[in-house]
């Protein structure tokens, strides 16, 4: 209440403002390698205060990438927030891979069973193949 009243004779305290009165007139002249007056000034902005807890967490919408600042006064609920956010917008999964998986070994490599094979030869004929338990593998 102290405050409010301090602040109120403070206030009363303050000059009234000047004001200009331009006659109507009177002609403005600007020099000629301004011809349009300048823009007003900006006004201030107030400036915010520093939010005592604060997190980025970077999250895709819509195919895009979108970095999002939750700002709290309390740590707990500001991480109640997060969770609730990463919940909305969860990561996404990979795609599965098209098509054969590309070799990373030569004929002598089977994929499979991601052992080595041995190049057979009878009758004219070549193959690659390595044994399992259940017989022989051609790496197919």
């Amino acid at each position: 209440m102290a405050i409010a009243k301090r602040t109120g004779e403070l206030l009363a305290q303050q000059p009234a403002p000047e004001v200009i009165t331009i006659p109507e007139e009177a002609e403005l002249t600007y020099p000629d390698n301004d011809p349009e007056p300048a823009p007003p000034p900006p006004r201030p902005v107030a400036a915010l205060g520093e939010a005592p807890a604060s997190v980025n967490v970077r999250v895709t919408i819509c195919g895009r990438e979108v970095q999002i600042t939750l700002r709290d006064t309390d740590e707990a609920r500001l991480l109640e927030r997060l969770q609730e956010v990463l919940q909305r917008y969860p990561l996404p999964q990979p795609e599965a891979p098209r098509g054969p998986k590309p070799e990373s070994q030569g004929k002598d490599f089977c994929q499979m069973h991601q052992c080595a094979m041995t190049l057979n030869n009878k009758q004219g004929r070549q193959w690659w193949s390595h044994r399992t338990a259940d017989g022989w593998c051609k790496g197919r």
